[in-house]
């Protein structure tokens, strides 16, 4: 056996599990953040650190799969598990888009936040989506 070998598997490994851990992280911050968005007004500080926290769960939720990806080099496995991550980011994505933008109001949430909610979920769906479709697409 090649120990060389052998240490680029347990890399590969390694890397992989980060990655599903970075995405497992990202998804949760991702579903705990975004409805206390709903609850300020788009123009007070404490919104927008939220709103930087909820894009950094969401680059942690991208990163894993785009990680993957690399790492292996686009082997059609890898490919499929991607897109299982990309689809359960799209509907993460697409709850929280519909909870916000629901014609119920939600109590003690400002109506240009839940707007703004929504428009962040309508584009994270969308770059799922985008993401989807380049998976599969030959060179």
């Amino acid at each position: 056996m090649n120990s060389l070998g052998d240490k680029d598997k347990m890399s590969y490994v390694l890397w992989t599990l980060l990655s599903l851990i970075s995405y497992v992280g990202g998804l949760i911050i991702v579903i705990k953040v975004t409805p206390k968005l709903q609850t300020r007004s788009f123009d007070e500080g404490l919104f927008m650190g939220w709103a930087i926290l909820d894009i950094v769960g969401a680059l942690l939720a991208f990163g894993a799969v785009f990680i993957t990806l690399a790492v292996f080099n686009g082997a059609f496995a890898i490919r499929v598990l991607d897109f299982l991550l990309l689809i359960g980011i799209l509907i993460i994505a697409a709850r929280l888009a519909y909870q916000s933008l629901s014609s119920r109001a939600l109590a003690g949430s400002v109506p240009v936040s839940r707007v703004l909610v929504g428009g962040y979920g309508i584009f994270l769906m969308l770059a799922s989506f985008f993401c989807i479709t380049q998976l599969f697409v030959t060179k």
